[in-house]
């Protein structure tokens, strides 16, 4: 199965989206990360993944923010109709209203989000990748 991991710029959004892309890698699954920094104004392909993750960070605990880099991410990824995704916030107090609101831009682009949570690295990124891996 081939996944793209979509992140953010920041540091410790980079750190958890790279401990899921090594724990799905261990779990037998092609992966490609895709920063926001990196694709700069370019369409970005999802035609060949069968699943898309979105990482993010949030700002905010009463009425957290997503990054309006990740929806200007997700606005220039083409072919999104239809793809089977999952939703990823930090671990930290707010994250429960960040996953609706990541969620929700997810679904305006016509992602079918089939798997969410938070991400806080190392041994929860393993348990994340048998269940995304079920999801093929």
């Amino acid at each position: 199965m081939r996944v793209l991991v979509m992140h953010s710029s920041d540091k410790k959004v980079q750190q958890s989206a790279a401990a899921l892309q090594e724990a799905l890698e261990q779990e037998g699954c092609r992966v490609d990360s895709l920063s926001s920094a990196e694709t700069g104004s370019a369409p970005v392909s999802t035609a060949p993944y069968a699943l898309v993750c979105v990482v993010s960070g949030f700002k905010g605990w009463w009425k957290p923010q997503i990054p309006s880099e990740i929806d200007n991410l997700l606005k220039r990824a083409t072919r999104l109709e239809g793809k089977t995704g999952a939703a990823f916030v930090q671990a930290k107090i707010g994250s429960t209203k960040a996953l609706k609101a990541l969620m929700g831009y997810m679904e305006r682009q016509g992602v079918i989000v089939e798997d969410f949570g938070t991400l806080d690295g190392g041994k929860g990124a393993v348990e994340i990748a048998r269940r995304l891996k079920r999801l093929s």
